[in-house]
């Protein structure tokens, strides 16, 4: 069966009853992507998640990742098909995808990029930029977009279909969220459906189809289309510094940010859609420092610099705001932030007994000596200049030789392990270019439900 991504409709109403009654075959046409008409303005860039996904592998994915703080399930799935549209790798290296076919997430390259704003509360209006699952069924349809576009979107996903959130391949009999949100996302963005084989934009696909998440050469050429290419004075985020506690001082390294009248934008903490803003912020062109309002939380950072086009906003930077203890540490002694920067992810089923999990080591050195820590506990003890998590230490793993790229540790969480248990890991390695000759991955923790 090749399940139909259903073209966007017009507003609830006669225009959505006659979009409900079509059915569209697998395109037969050679041509590229096509514009449904419209763009969203810079202020048209906030996106929500309400999480009523009915299914258990919408949200089994319970493993944070260090790209998507503060978010799991269905909800960072979602987040991820949106970065995926990005103007830059997300958070400067691109992971977080978990298809080794498809490893960078932010391809868009356009002057385009959205504003994560967490769960929202309630399904929104038809314009209230808010992703949900919708009761029922329209035959082969597995979701839509609700337009004119000009002011805001909502997309429904049926639920008589199986969504599984990921990160790795989906379920034999279910339906990959990931791809299915990045398809039509790019309908919230202003584009229709493309007939080159394997695009995102593709009218219908078959049931494993991952490749859509994504972006093939014809996606990118439409959003460009859009909203242009990304321009060369575009503000850009690299690498964040100092607090992330509200109230904090953070700063925001980068490029192109204006002298004066800079905003930076946050993920808000009260769920209302609407980014947390510091406004009249001054920069020296490449670096802001901005006390963190109190009102922001886990999600991203954007700055706006003065001016109302997709080329006045940077990238959205991955910003773990307020977290608790046990959460990712996104620092690492004598490692360059961005695409340097190693890190410990994974993924899979932790419950005592269950499927198993995978726990992956990415970016570090090739051939770099090692080893990985875990603990029961979180000590942030200072170590070779930065911060070793794993203490006391109750086991670990030597990495020898490890390939340029990273390593996989998979394994299952034996049925006697009590059910709150926390594991902390982290890695550390031998590395010249580090003051004390060594470096660490962020530190994991990894919570049996």
């Amino acid at each position: 069966m090749r399940p139909v991504l259903r073209q966007p409709c017009g507003a609830f109403g006669l225009a959505a009853a006659l979009c409900l009654a079509v059915t569209l075959a697998e395109p037969t046409q050679t041509a590229g992507f096509s514009l449904s008409g419209g763009s969203l303005g810079i202020d048209q860039r906030h996106v929500q998640v309400f999480d009523n996904f009915t299914d258990p592998e919408a949200n089994d994915n319970t493993i944070p990742h260090p790209n998507f703080p503060g978010y799991a399930g269905a909800v960072m799935a979602i987040w991820k098909s949106h970065c995926e549209w990005g103007s830059l790798p997300r958070g400067g290296n691109g992971l977080g995808d978990g298809l080794a076919s498809n490893s960078n997430i932010g391809d868009g390259g356009a002057n385009f990029d959205n504003s994560f704003q967490g769960s929202a509360d309630a399904v929104g209006t038809a314009n209230g930029n808010v992703h949900s699952e919708l009761a029922g069924s329209s035959g082969g349809t597995l979701a839509f977009t609700e337009t004119p576009i000009s002011d805001g979107w909502r997309i429904r996903y049926y639920s008589t279909w199986t969504w599984d959130d990921g990160p790795g391949a989906p379920a034999p009999g279910t339906m990959d969220l990931q791809t299915v949100a990045t398809h039509e996302i790019g309908h919230a963005l202003g584009l229709g459906h493309s007939g080159v084989a394997g695009a995102t934009m593709v009218a219908s696909v078959p049931d494993d189809f991952t490749g859509g998440r994504s972006l093939s050469p014809d996606d990118i050429a439409g959003l460009q289309a859009i909203y242009g290419a990304a321009s060369p004075t575009k503000p850009r985020i690299d690498a964040l510094s100092g607090s992330t506690d509200p109230g904090g001082r953070m700063t925001i390294a980068g490029a192109n940010f204006a002298p004066t009248g800079n905003e930076v934008w946050f993920t808000q903490a009260d769920g209302d859609g609407t980014p947390a803003k510091v406004t009249g912020v001054a920069s020296n062109g490449t670096q802001i420092d901005v006390l963190i309002p109190a009102n922001a939380a886990a999600g991203e950072v954007l700055v706006r610099t003065p001016g109302s086009s997709g080329a006045n906003l940077s990238n959205a930077f991955p910003a773990d705001i307020g977290s608790p203890p046990g959460a990712f540490v996104l620092t690492g002694p004598g490692v360059a932030s961005g695409a340097n920067l190693p890190q410990l992810t994974g993924e899979g089923d932790l419950s005592a007994g269950g499927a198993g999990f995978t726990v992956y080591l990415r970016l570090l050195p090739a051939s770099a000596p090692g080893a990985l820590f875990v603990s029961l506990s979180e000590a942030n003890l200072p170590f070779k200049g930065g911060v070793f998590d794993p203490a006391p230490v109750l086991a670990q793993f030597l990495l020898a030789s490890s390939p340029a790229g990273g390593l996989t540790f998979s394994g299952t969480t034996p049925g006697s392990v009590p059910s709150g248990t926390g594991f902390v890991t982290q890695a550390w390695f031998a590395d010249g270019s580090a003051v004390q000759g060594f470096s660490s991955t962020n530190s994991l923790r990894l919570d049996v439900p």
